[in-house]
């Protein structure tokens, strides 16, 4: 069993993209590389991002040569107003979907044949604040650490911290209360049991 103590050993390993690849994306059965939705304004890639989730893609992604723009205009303008106060669900012309200029780049992002680094690079961004806060309650193990991954891409790395706050840092409790009844979230602890199974941690 891989023990953790710092994010760097964490990032250097396999398991962020064991966690990307078959708990997020389940084998990509519910996401893949390639995906662009209309979802939220504009959803990409394997971890689904969307609005604030697609600046940290901008940050790592060569924007100039995909959209004509700069980073910091992406960022500012097409990342969290892709989805304007008051909407959700499928783009039906408010969002940045809609936009030819987006989508037709967005889609020579994803055909690129650096997309999947970059993209692995972005989640791993996303995870990094929860990655280090579960470190730091002594979450060292691979399976306690896709747990909190699990969690935070669904949650936000905020709401990853209030709940596990509210549960003691204890792994499994975190991952039971965040569950629920939930059938979406089954599926993700299923995705957890199935690539970390928790006799891995005994």
């Amino acid at each position: 069993m891989a023990v953790f103590t710092t994010y760097e050993q964490v990032a250097s390993s396999d398991l962020p993209g064991t966690v990307l690849t078959q708990v997020i994306a389940r084998g990509g059965q519910s996401k893949t590389y390639t995906d662009l939705l209309p979802l939220d304004g504009g959803t990409v890639g394997i971890a689904h991002f969307a609005t604030g989730g697609l600046a940290s893609l901008y940050r790592e992604m060569d924007t100039q040569a995909f959209f004509g723009k700069s980073r910091e205009e992406m960022i500012a303008g097409f990342s969290g107003k892709c989805r304007p106060e008051g909407k959700s669900g499928n783009d039906t012309g408010w969002g940045c979907f809609s936009q030819a200029w987006w989508h037709d780049g967005m889609q020579r992002f994803l055909a690129s044949p650096d997309a999947k680094e970059t993209q692995n690079r972005a989640w791993l961004a996303l995870m990094k604040p929860s990655i280090d806060a579960a470190l730091a309650h002594g979450w060292t193990d691979s399976r306690s650490l896709a747990i909190a991954m699990g969690i935070t891409n669904s949650l936000g790395s905020g709401g990853f911290r209030k709940l596990a706050d509210n549960h003691g840092w204890r792994a499994e409790e975190v991952l039971t209360a965040y569950v629920g009844d939930n059938e979406h979230r089954k599926r993700r602890r299923d995705a957890i049991n199935a690539a970390f199974p928790p006799s891995a941690t005994r």
